[in-house]
């Protein structure tokens, strides 16, 4: 019984120890929170858990086009496009979406999003001429860039988002670390576009240490033990 209790603590400190390492570290990473009423709101300045640099737009496809772009994420309601509305009207419309978390210096992080590309600039192609078919996006940590994705979104059907996972894993380096994703479409306020790369479900979890998995695997051997032993016993 005494083995029985002590393999159970371990496994279950372990357990707990991978538990914590799997929770989302980020505030809103799926921006579900504080939705728009109408389902989509172009040229926001604020996002619970997110720092906005410039404006972003978040979009569904509660409402269908025009209303909204009518494009499903692959997870909830809710999604951005990090190339926000109205630089016609004298904003620079490349956004950017920081949020800064507490780390541990040393330890391993897994970061994952899903990205693409709004296609719907072709069917707006008469009112924003200057508009493209590649959206890109930066990925930023402290200020540096640790990834730059893009996609060419020509010919895509206009409510089809194309979502598709992306991972980066990294070190921390300090006790907080800055996450940015940065809109490189947008051309600023001289050639007006609205349509840029899309997010949806950020999410950044803590990478459990070998030590960790060891743990677990003693652990459960030491339960595979202690049964056995029963087996044996009353053979």
């Amino acid at each position: 019984m005494a083995r029985i209790i002590a393999a159970a603590g371990v496994f279950a400190l372990a357990l707990a120890t991978s538990t914590a390492d799997a929770t989302n570290l980020l505030k809103n990473g799926s921006f579900q929170e504080d939705p728009p009423s109408s389902g989509c709101a172009a040229g926001v300045t604020s996002l619970p858990g997110w720092t906005v640099t410039n404006n972003v737009d978040i979009d569904s496809a509660v409402q269908p086009l025009p209303a909204c772009s009518g494009i499903s994420p692959p997870a909830g309601t809710y999604f951005l496009d990090l190339t926000g509305s109205f630089a016609e009207d004298g904003m620079d419309d490349r956004g950017t979406v920081s949020q800064t978390i507490a780390t541990h210096p040393g330890a391993t992080y897994d970061l994952s999003f899903y990205f693409r590309g709004n296609p719907q600039w072709q069917y707006y192609l008469g009112v924003y001429p200057n508009d493209g078919a590649i959206k890109s996006m930066d990925v930023l940590l402290n200020g540096d860039v640790i990834g730059t994705y893009s996609v060419n979104t020509a010919g895509v059907p206009i409510t089809d988002g194309q979502f598709e996972l992306e991972n980066i894993d990294f070190i921390a380096t300090s006790s907080s670390t800055m996450l940015s994703f940065e809109s490189l479409d947008g051309y600023g306020i001289t050639a007006p576009s609205d349509f840029g790369p899309l997010l949806a479900d950020v999410s950044l979890v803590g990478v459990p240490e070998p030590g960790t998995l060891t743990l677990m695997g003693v652990g459960l051997a030491g339960l595979g033990f202690v049964r056995r032993r029963k087996v044996l016993s009353n053979a």
